[in-house]
């Protein structure tokens, strides 16, 4: 009898053990949090019953839905950027610049002072990046150097940072030329063999397909001919990354039989086997002396990260992913901006003419240009490719006035930041590429304020390379065509992973004479 008792004793406390941990973790934590966020100024959305576990997640399905269902006008910058990021966008106008949003338990904190942002910024180990809430479809697809942190990520950012300094991103230009030079053949014979000269194209598909095979082949030293399944499966799992449900986001969600995870793992599977058979071969070919280019994926090959194969595969689908989709889209919105603001296409169109004469594009030449380069930082200021950057807190912070408490994320949202009167005057939401005539430190005023492809020591370590090739492919593209936007086109930027034109690209392309 003394036994039985003393086992219903013991149950009887594991049980309230058990319910406590998680009144705790569903109720308590997040009121504390969010009682101490209210007491400094901030506002947002009460976590209440309605948000158990799921934070914002409905009403952010809801306000998504509604604002993806049309098109904007053309030419409104404030109502792009609203359908572009429409609850970024909701929650500032209800609750200020000192707003929160619910990410499920854990509070999402608005900061867009610029001292405190450059903070963010520069003590990348105290405010890390934040895989470690996001849910596990994207996790799949975000992979590679900027999933690691402190040391670890030093060491690596150490091995591969000279193939992406400036003097090795000079030897990628014939590469550009010769990619650009295929589409342009292609897209000159489609123009000749119109009725009128003309020839309406959604250029999209075209333009990933050229950064694509400059990525395979200066990364990677790959044919994009023969290894295009490995890109389309990376476009697969970006797109599904659109379609997780509120559930994706729960602890212990990527282990439950849905839909949407039996499809990611079957496209991560497919992809990984890809990836290692691409490694294996490359490293037998290394091995017998056949392979003597120079590229990321042979520097990965020959460093200590090729000891361990899964992380290998994650840089390689890391550099395939972030080099391509982000790099693929800049290009397009600069494409559909030229289009819309034609007279920005003349004075960028005289230049080129004006430095290259007949010669093609060349490093020295693009270094001269001073429309162009005006023309892409305004196209990053309103359709940057991450609208939004998110850090996560393990433990208390101190950032400035703000004492901020463990376990929640920061968030810096681009797409308001790029667009606040208080940075860039009351002119924000036009379309000014002269307000960069003068460079991006002067359009700033030093602060970190502009920042399409993060700030400070994380900054995007190819970078470089993406406005590279985008400026390269832009002027030779002005070299051989005039754009006019389609009577087709919807003006519809949205979020999927990046920020992308929804219903595609229609440009009218003519040959010049």
């Amino acid at each position: 009898m003394e036994i039985l008792k003393t086992a219903i004793s013991v149950v009887t406390i594991i049980i309230f053990t058990a319910a406590w941990k998680i009144l705790k973790w569903l109720w308590l934590d997040p009121k504390k949090k969010e009682r101490i966020l209210r007491q400094q100024g901030f506002k947002g959305n009460p976590y209440t019953f309605r948000r158990l576990l799921f934070g914002d997640e409905k009403e952010i399905q809801k306000i998504h839905a509604e604002a993806w269902s049309k098109p904007v006008n053309i030419r409104d910058e404030v109502q792009t950027g609203k359908r572009a990021a429409p609850f970024i966008f909701r929650t500032y106008e209800k609750y200020g610049k000192k707003a929160f949003v619910w990410a499920g338990l854990r509070p999402k904190v608005f900061i867009m002072e610029p001292d405190h942002m450059k903070t963010i910024f520069f003590n990348h180990s105290t405010f890390q990046k934040n895989f470690k809430v996001t849910n596990s479809v994207v996790q799949e697809l975000i992979t590679g150097i900027i999933r690691f942190e402190g040391e670890e990520w030093s060491k690596r950012r150490t091995i591969m940072s000279p193939k992406f300094q400036l003097e090795k991103l000079k030897q990628m230009i014939p590469l550009v030329l010769k990619c650009s030079d295929q589409v342009i053949i292609e897209w000159k014979k489609l123009v000749s063999n119109s009725k009128d000269g003309s020839y309406t194209l959604d250029v999209c598909h075209d333009i990933e397909e050229l950064i694509s095979g400059v990525t395979s082949q200066f990364l990677f030293g790959i044919d994009y001919a023969k290894d295009k399944e490995i890109f389309h499966l990376i476009t697969q799992l970006s797109e599904l990354t659109k379609q997780a449900t509120k559930v994706s986001n729960l602890p212990g969600s990527k282990f439950l039989p849905t839909e949407t995870n039996r499809k990611s793992k079957r496209l991560t599977k497919e992809l990984h086997q890809r990836l290692y058979k691409l490694m294996c071969e490359r490293k037998k070919a290394i091995k017998e002396g056949k392979v003597v280019e120079d590229n990321v994926f042979n520097m990965l090959l020959e460093s200590e990260i090729a000891n361990n194969q899964d992380e290998m595969i994650g840089h390689m689908k890391g550099f395939v992913f972030n080099s391509h989709d982000t790099t693929a889209f800049v290009l397009v919105w600069n494409l559909i901006l030229l289009c819309i603001y034609s007279e920005w296409q003349d004075r960028a169109r005289e230049e080129v003419f004006r430095v290259f004469g007949n010669r093609r594009p060349d490093y020295e030449g693009l270094s001269q240009l001073k429309v162009l380069p005006m023309f892409m930082n305004e196209v990053l200021r309103l359709y940057p490719p991450l609208v939004e950057l998110s850090r996560f807190l393990e433990e208390e912070i101190k950032l400035g006035e703000y004492t901020l408490p463990a376990d929640i994320q920061v968030i810096m949202p681009t797409i308001l930041v790029h667009r606040d009167p208080e940075f860039w005057g009351e002119d924000a939401n036009e379309f000014k590429p002269e307000r960069f005539a003068e460079g991006v430190l002067k359009a700033t005023n030093g602060q970190a304020v502009f920042f399409p492809f993060a700030w400070g020591p994380r900054i995007c370590i190819g970078y470089n390379m993406a406005l590279l090739q985008v400026k390269l492919v832009l002027a030779d593209l002005l070299r051989n065509f005039s754009f006019e936007i389609s009577p087709t086109y919807e003006h519809a930027p949205r979020v999927v992973f990046t920020q992308q034109p929804q219903y595609g690209a229609p440009i009218i392309l003519r040959n010049l004479n």
